[in-house]
């Protein structure tokens, strides 16, 4: 027969390690891993705001200089718009002069220009393109007589070079012939020339 006089409380276990020592290791463990998790995430959020901070100092040096090319870009680009259209209107205009120059020997002896008008207008081509339209307004007086075969021999100088390549139309309106009031036997003719549009690119 076996008696055990010892309590429960008296008992001791036969094991090197007990349970509460394993506890406290544990709790240890887990309180120590706790603090260097929460430093490491302290030190990575004051370095992040290190960086954050040189990066906003960076900024500040860099901001004026920044807006500044932006300000010169911005009135690079207008002025290449401005330089573009003035390029444009240079480029589609009309050398009046020579015009002029080739318009005397197409004019036949016994026909004599009283007048000559310039006029323009700025229009939309199908592809969006601006132009300028020429328009050429001639009046004239020439013997009654034969009228419509001087008039029409005057006409058919605009299908010839050099205006051919830059003249589109050249026609008699309605009502082209009429009386010169002041030499009844003269008549008043009048010639409209439309040229080729001018984009302004």
């Amino acid at each position: 027969m076996h008696v055990n006089l010892l309590l429960a409380e008296e008992q001791r276990s036969s094991s090197p390690v007990s349970l509460g020592l394993v506890i406290r290791l544990a709790v240890i463990t887990v309180l120590v891993l706790l603090v260097v998790w929460v430093f490491s995430f302290y030190a990575e959020y004051r370095t992040l705001q290190n960086q954050v901070h040189l990066m906003e100092e960076d900024w500040k040096r860099t901001e004026p200089k920044y807006k500044a090319a932006v300000q010169l870009r911005n009135e690079l680009a207008d002025r290449n718009v401005t330089l573009n259209e003035i390029k444009g209107w240079r480029d589609s205009r009309i050398a009046w002069g020579k015009q002029l120059e080739s318009l005397l020997p197409a004019v036949p002896a016994v026909i004599q220009l009283t007048e000559l008008r310039v006029s323009q207008m700025v229009l939309s081509l199908s592809n969006n393109v601006s132009a300028r339209v020429f328009e050429m307004r001639i009046t004239g007086k020439t013997e009654a007589p034969r009228s419509e075969v001087n008039v029409v021999q005057f006409l058919d100088a605009f299908k010839l070079p050099p205006f051919s390549g830059v003249i589109e139309s050249a026609i008699l309106p309605p009502g082209a012939f009429r009386q010169d009031p002041v030499a009844k036997t003269d008549r008043i003719f009048e010639i409209i020339c439309k040229y080729v549009p001018r984009a302004l690119e």
